[in-house]
């Protein structure tokens, strides 16, 4: 599926930007289309739902002046037809939009020439601007993955450990935990002790709040 806003243009330097926004799902196209143009203003936008698409839609406009790919797209083989597109039009800057972020894809996507920056479909749209403009300059944006910032590491307890550690968050004493669970208060203990190796903590106060916006 390939689509654009407006009929093909001359791509005049006085006009606005030509973007092309590739990915198979409608809704998230329609998000990045929102994104760019608050951060670009007016832009003329190009689509693509699939590999051969982004071939056909670059080849057929060359006033495209930037470029937003997903991997994980229908014809893309995971990326590697990144590398068709970069012998295609080596000048046209590429920002990746992926949800597929293993070490090796990065990588292998970031050492293609035309590709100046990858960004994870879950980071923020500061990262979304800070590529863009990146690659507008022919700027090469580190990768960075994205660390959710004060969450320390999400950690699967027992549903029973979950039930003590929802009661010692609402500030019950391991007496009060004991007499709602109907079981011993040196039970409880135990299971304290098993929550605070679980979640590498050493009080009450730190398994309460670990993870808190998370849980």
């Amino acid at each position: 599926m390939e689509t654009a806003d407006s009929a093909p243009s001359a791509g005049s330097p006085d006009g606005p930007l030509t973007v092309l926004i590739a990915d198979d799902h409608v809704l998230v196209r329609d998000g990045i289309r929102l994104l760019v143009s608050s951060i670009l203003g007016p832009v003329r936008f190009l689509e693509a739902g699939d590999g051969p698409a982004v071939l056909r839609v670059a080849r057929l406009h060359p006033e495209i002046s930037l470029a937003l790919i997903d991997l994980n797209m229908p014809g893309m083989e995971k990326g590697f037809r990144l590398t068709d597109l970069a012998r295609q039009r080596p000048s046209l800057p590429v920002v990746v939009v992926s949800a597929l972020t293993s070490p090796d894809v990065v990588r292998r996507t970031l050492a293609i020439p035309n590709v100046y920056a990858f960004v994870p479909k879950s980071a923020t749209s500061d990262r979304m601007r800070a590529a863009i403009e990146a690659a507008r300059f022919g700027i090469r944006l580190p990768y960075a993955p994205v660390v959710e910032q004060g969450l320390a590491p999400e950690v699967t307890l027992t549903p029973r450990l979950e039930e003590v550690r929802a009661l010692l968050r609402k500030g019950l004493s391991n007496k009060l935990i004991a007499s709602t669970l109907g079981i011993s208060e040196g039970t409880v203990k135990n299971h304290m002790t098993e929550i605070f190796r679980a979640l590498n903590v050493s009080n009450r106060t730190q398994a309460a709040r670990h993870n808190a916006d998370t849980v």
